[in-house]
């Protein structure tokens, strides 16, 4: 969503919305199904004051069609802003409207999220407009006509408006290509052609209970809860396994690509920015790839200001694809100098001598993926979190002990394989008419 769009691409270990702690649970139900394939995830938590629906999907950017690039980013927007139910067709403030306490409408590469907070007094009705969703989505020409302009807006906003976010994105874009034309996010022309009938097909064959994953947590009664979530989508048909992703193109390596953009925001700066694919998370590189970026967080990522741009890019649940430094350069500074001085924070990250010290900042920094979720500031977030822990089936303690076990001989093999030079993605991005502007 266009308003919330920055803060999902960016963000940090500590997400605020509600600033409402998720404060202790009366049990931790196991997840279960429906007979219809729709995983549910229930967190009660009597000390919580609000309630947070959250619909998790397998499937996002990575499995548009070919030549349909941004189809999963269209159809979020429409799935919350389309008609279901008793509800009727809205724009994307009355959807704000409606959820105060926070929300997110999000597409990843492998998921899309919708979630909103709302009163305990609201859980039936909400319910019911989540279940409207999956069951009776009423999509128009008049909603495509809505939401096209906005879905253009946040990619011109991706790939140039904002150029320290330009910076992340045209370095995922050569770390993980979309074939044929597809960038994250979706392709312009790809987007304006996309059709009534073929975003009405979309979501009858996947946005069903058979690819998706339902977590409520807060201010709730598990058994009543049980109960109204078997009422509202035991009928709902299972839906179609998501479409095979098609071959993902090798990484783009090597060399700096200088990328001009016109940027949409004041006080714009040209971005330096170098990149890696991370290790997939639970693989033997990854707890050492982990330690290295935790060291780079702890050093630069402590400057960070929202708007601005951010140091060290990695969120796991959020894009486990990318690994980023960046820096603005000032006028006076050559982009040679900045790069060079990335590749030496990098450096230090991978031969300062290990210490336990190190391995307990790991394991703080990266909670999320040790299922200590005490740190979370807000119920989205939480159930979020929740959700892609189960999604990406993370085995918390087997981390935990890998993290311990790290050795300074594993973070020499990780220099030697992940970080590579000839691994390295390099972007610079320059302002048009900059040259002209800053004389």
């Amino acid at each position: 969503m266009a308003t919330n769009r920055i803060k999902h691409i960016i963000f940090t270990i500590t997400v605020c919305v509600s600033f409402e702690a998720p404060a202790s649970f009366a049990e931790t139900p196991e997840p279960y199904k429906l007979d219809n394939g729709l995983t549910v995830i229930l967190r009660p938590m009597p000390k919580a004051s609000k309630v947070a629906f959250l619909m998790l999907f397998n499937l996002g950017g990575a499995h548009d069609p070919i030549g349909k690039s941004g189809m999963a980013h269209l159809l979020e927007h429409l799935y919350v802003t389309a008609a279901a139910g008793d509800t009727p067709a809205r724009n994307i403030r009355q959807f704000m409207e409606r959820y105060p306490a926070g929300w997110n409408a999000q597409t990843g590469l492998d998921f899309t999220v919708i979630a909103g907070v709302v009163e305990p007094t609201q859980f039936a009705e909400e319910l019911t407009d989540v279940a409207a969703r999956m069951n009776d989505l009423r999509i128009t020409e008049a909603d495509i006509a809505r939401e096209v302009p906005r879905v253009l807006q946040e990619l011109r906003n991706m790939y140039g408006g904002i150029p320290w976010l330009a910076g992340l994105n045209h370095v995922r874009a050569r770390l993980s290509p979309i074939p044929q034309g597809g960038q994250y996010g979706g392709t312009p022309t790809h987007v304006q052609t996309i059709m009534l009938n073929e975003l009405q097909q979309f979501w009858k064959d996947y946005y069903k209970p058979n690819n998706a994953i339902l977590v409520i947590a807060g201010k709730f009664d598990a058994a009543e809860a049980r109960k109204s979530i078997h009422e509202n989508f035991s009928q709902i048909p299972p839906g179609k396994s998501p479409p095979i992703k098609p071959p993902t193109p090798a990484a783009k390596t090597g060399g700096a690509h200088r990328i001009t953009v016109k940027p949409m925001v004041k006080d714009a700066t040209r971005i330096a920015a170098i990149g890696y694919t991370p290790p997939t998370i639970g693989n033997e590189e990854y707890a050492p790839f982990l330690i290295v970026v935790s060291r780079l967080w702890s050093s630069r990522q402590r400057t960070f200001q929202m708007g601005k741009v951010q140091p060290v890019y990695y969120i796991p649940l959020m894009d486990p694809t990318t690994f980023a430094l960046q820096a603005e350069l000032s006028d006076e500074e050559d982009s040679k100098t900045v790069l060079s001085e990335l590749n030496q924070h990098l450096h230090t990250a991978l031969t300062s001598k290990l210490t336990p010290q190190d391995k307990q900042q790991t394991l703080n920094i990266f909670s999320s993926l040790f299922d200590k979720l005490e740190w979370i500031l807000d119920l989205q977030s939480f159930a979020f979190t929740v959700g892609r822990q189960y999604q990406l089936q993370i085995d918390n303690q087997a981390l935990i002990d890998a993290v311990q076990r790290v050795t300074d001989a594993d973070i020499q093999l990780l220099a030697a394989s992940v970080f590579a030079p000839e691994k390295r993605v390099t972007v610079i991005i320059e302002l048009e008419n900059y040259g002209k502007t800053n004389k």
